[in-house]
């Protein structure tokens, strides 16, 4: 399956941003993260498989390769050389400038015009294991060491002050709308913290209405808390 056609309604050209900082400063979540979404979707739209795929590739002879983070730094590095997207926004990870030092998030997208601040991103490859399923949402090892990329929102680690997060799944294997389904049937399990981190709503194609993302709406601090969903076909 090659790229999937995907839908993207604006362009900068012609909604620029306001020349007034004071205006930025009044913008809602809404309008950054709307604007986040258009460069991560013009990202997909570009970027250059074969180059990617390579990289892939390279990262796979090394005795400890570590795929998705080979990924997760090439979008980061796709975002900030586009001359637009560098004039809003920067986007980082792992808060250890690449090197081998740990982080918490995979992308973090930031501007200093946003009272928000930050739009953090955790990303996780996915291919037709549930396996794979299952470290995108929630992960039981059987020793009671749990984990996953959606769980972190709920257990105390991400995005504590925030009302919102994001998932990037990086498909390297399968059909990425069967592997969306998989994705809706394990949130709808319960987290070992439950209620914090209960599914409450999925609202499908949810980003331009492209069919290969979606939010899903979860209990948190006795109120909603949204994660944007992207699942962005990486080796088809």
């Amino acid at each position: 399956m090659g790229k999937e056609y995907i839908k993207i309604k604006i362009e900068k050209p012609t909604i620029p941003f306001s020349d007034s900082i004071n205006v930025l400063k009044t913008m809602d979540n809404d309008f950054w993260k709307g604007w986040i979404f258009y460069y991560l979707l013009l990202f997909y739209q570009k970027f250059d498989r074969e180059d990617l795929k390579q990289r892939i590739v390279n990262e796979k002879k090394k005795s400890n390769p570590r795929i998705e983070r080979k990924i997760a730094e090439f979008v980061r590095k796709k975002l900030n050389n586009d001359k637009y997207f560098s004039e809003d926004f920067h986007a980082f990870g792992e808060n250890s400038n690449d090197k081998e030092i740990e982080g918490y998030y995979d992308i973090t997208i930031h501007s200093t015009n946003w009272k928000n601040k930050n739009f953090h991103f955790e990303c996780k490859n996915l291919n037709k294991t549930q396996d794979s399923i299952n470290k995108y949402v929630y992960y039981n090892t059987g020793n009671q060491v749990f984990d996953g990329g959606v769980y972190r929102y709920f257990n105390g680690k991400y995005a504590q002050n925030g009302s919102f997060g994001g998932m990037i799944g990086f498909v390297l294997e399968g059909n990425y709308l069967n592997i969306k389904t998989k994705i809706h049937e394990k949130l709808n399990e319960k987290f070992d913290i439950t209620p914090e981190g209960d599914l409450t709503d999925i609202v499908d194609n949810s980003i331009q209405q492209n069919d290969f993302t979606f939010d899903s709406y979860h209990k948190r601090f006795d109120s909603e808390f949204v994660v944007h969903h992207l699942l962005f076909n990486i080796c088809p």
